[in-house]
């Protein structure tokens, strides 16, 4: 019999059978049988490894966005017969984009999710894969990340300098979305459009000098305040990807999509070295394992996403926010892309990106720039492939 649970019949079943037990209880709507309070409570007892993840993903967001992590960590339930147990505080209840890499750091969550431009204010290298217009297209960077090319310039430099396994990433590319303001223009082809307009950047300062190199002036804007700055007008536009713009409902105040797609714009997964290695090899594994087969289904899931939720795909539902919003969306000739290109090439913006790149330079060892134009010119172009990094 369906009910609604009453707050002390919650914590009724809370301090017998465990939060576990309860949550579902409550998800269910259920006053529970016996058998099946059994069932939850052997599952709760049968956990030697409990783990706090903290994430801005809820079950509605990640329809667009699809970060995997709720896939991630019931797979690794099942795949650690319940040794590892999973407490996922979403909707950003234990962390910001900006504050679950110091969280978990800490100590105080065990899992983070966040985009690395954010993570960039908490571990720097975070936006080594940022240089703008490196790779050609989400396939490209997603099939470097999950590569072995990715341990020796990614993976092994965050173990290194900030004690951080980095599991799994889904997403998109960023582009620059226009609000209001923009309203009554055609589809934006120049950047000489964005002259002199206020654009919402994640705390990354990569964005920030790709944003000036195109003549805009970045803003740096929390997440939980960009929705509010597209309404009131504090920014003319902001910088993210498409399912990420929807998936929080910016495309309600939003007006255009440019896709220049200048960088990757995705979810990461990741958990201290000091969490994962106080595990059994045999559960390092199921988790390792578990991310892989996550990344898979993640990156098909986008392409679904693309057309069924944000509307930017191929053939966009109906019911889609871009379609639903009427966002102006519409490709760039090459040779229009590459006015974008040649304004924010490296080349143009050497003393731009002189600081960032000796900082990336000191914490890696190397020429980060160099050798990251090198992987992805192994990966642009390419079908998408996913290799087992650990292997």
């Amino acid at each position: 019999m369906n009910v609604k649970l009453s707050r002390r019949h919650f914590l009724d079943i809370a301090a017998v059978y465990g939060s576990r037990a309860a949550f579902a209880s409550a998800a269910l709507g259920i006053v529970p049988g016996q058998a099946f309070l059994a069932k939850e409570a052997r599952a709760q007892g049968t956990a030697k490894y409990k783990l706090r993840v903290g994430t801005i993903m809820s079950e509605t967001n990640e329809l667009h966005l699809q970060s995997g992590i709720y896939q991630f960590t019931k797979l690794v339930e099942q795949k650690t017969d319940g040794a590892v147990q999973f407490q996922i505080v979403g909707s950003g209840q234990a962390c910001s984009e900006n504050t679950c890499g110091s969280r978990v750091t800490s100590g105080v969550l065990d899992v983070g999710t966040s985009s690395p431009q954010n993570l960039g204010s908490v571990f720097p290298y975070s936006i080594a894969m940022d240089f703008p217009f490196l790779w050609s297209d989400r396939t490209a960077y997603l099939s470097f990340f999950h590569s072995k090319d990715s341990n020796k310039l990614y993976r092994d430099v965050f173990r290194k300098a900030y004690g951080i396994e980095l599991l799994y990433g889904s997403g998109e590319m960023r582009n620059v979305m226009l609000g209001k303001k923009y309203a009554d223009k055609p589809a934006i082809k120049t950047f000489k459009d964005f002259q002199g307009s206020k654009l919402r950047i994640t705390n990354s300062v990569m964005i920030a000098n790709f944003i000036k190199s195109i003549g805009a002036n970045p803003i740096p804007l929390a997440w939980t305040e960009t929705l509010e700055g597209l309404k009131s007008g504090v920014v003319d536009g902001a910088e993210t990807w498409p399912g990420a713009a929807t998936g929080f409902g910016m495309h309600t105040v939003l007006t255009h999509d440019v896709p220049l797609e200048f960088a990757p714009g995705y979810e990461v997964v990741f958990m201290t070295s000091a969490v994962f290695n106080k595990f059994p090899d045999k559960i390092k594994e199921s988790i390792l394992e578990a991310a892989y087969e996550t990344q898979n289904s993640a990156y098909a899931g986008v392409a679904l996403a693309k057309n069924k939720y944000i509307g930017n795909g191929a053939n966009p539902d109906k019911d889609s926010a871009y379609i639903k919003a009427g966002l102006k969306l519409e490709t760039l000739s090459s040779a229009e892309l590459a006015e974008f290109k040649n304004a924010a090439s490296m080349e143009r913006n050497a003393a731009l990106y002189s600081d960032v790149r000796k900082q990336l330079d000191s914490v890696a060892g190397l020429d980060v720039y160099g050798a990251m134009k090198e992987a992805a010119a192994r990966y642009n172009g390419k079908p998408h492939s996913s290799q087992k990094w650990w292997a």
